[in-house]
């Protein structure tokens, strides 16, 4: 017996398509949830160091387009403000080779921007990740050291007096501590093992959702 296409519910079988692949999807986002609640963010090292990076760059990369478009204008205006044009075709073309000149600037310093924050940023958290490995644990205090060392390197690298290095490295590391407590509270919100709270208060992993559960 041979199956009629005609006589095919084609609606139905989208929709039953479509509900299989959202089933999949959630099954596939709680058994990442299920594998990392101890985990940062809820996402595994290599994830979440590869996303924070990548984001980092690229609001750096907009940040500096902007910043390289305005700062590119200036230095237009400045090297022929004793040229400027007086009729309408030359306005015309003034116009359209700071446009291009602009564009060339601002991406170019969008691109170096981008690029320092984003290797910043994955520099940070990889070393974040490296320590509570080695720690085998996770809390702020590696997250502190994590944004002291790239500091250290920095000041380091600048020659910069060691009042001004310290000065940096101490309002990195109130940085760091206080992302780093922004990441411990995530985590036990989200259920996840913070362990100084276990240990020194007795307060065990539970869903925040759980703990208000009547």
């Amino acid at each position: 017996m041979s199956l009629d296409p005609k006589g095919l519910n084609d609606r139905r079988i989208n929709e039953d398509a479509d509900g299989m692949q959202r089933d999949s999807f959630r099954a596939d986002v709680k058994e990442l949830e299920d594998d990392n609640v101890n985990e940062r963010l809820g996402l595994p090292p290599v994830l979440r160091v590869a996303l924070l990076g990548g984001s980092a760059g690229l609001i750096g990369g907009v940040g500096g387009l902007i910043h390289g478009w305005q700062t590119a204008s200036l230095k237009y205006l400045a090297s022929n403000s004793h040229r400027l044009p007086t009729t309408y075709n030359g306005w015309f073309f003034y116009h359209r080779r700071k446009m291009y000149f602009c564009l060339k600037q601002s991406m170019a310093t969008g691109f170096k921007t981008g690029m320092r924050l984003g290797t910043f940023v994955g520099f940070m958290f990889g070393i974040e990740a490296v320590l509570d490995k080695s720690r085998g644990v996770t809390d702020f205090g590696n997250t502190m050291m994590a944004v002291c060392v790239p500091g250290f390197f920095y000041a380091w690298w600048h020659r910069m007096p060691q009042v001004q290095a310290k000065d940096i490295i101490k309002k990195g590391g109130r940085m760091g501590i206080l992302f780093g407590l922004t990441q411990d509270l995530l985590q036990f919100i989200r259920g996840g093992d913070v362990w100084y709270l276990n240990r020194f208060f007795g307060i065990q992993p539970k869903k925040l959702r759980e703990r208000f559960a009547k």
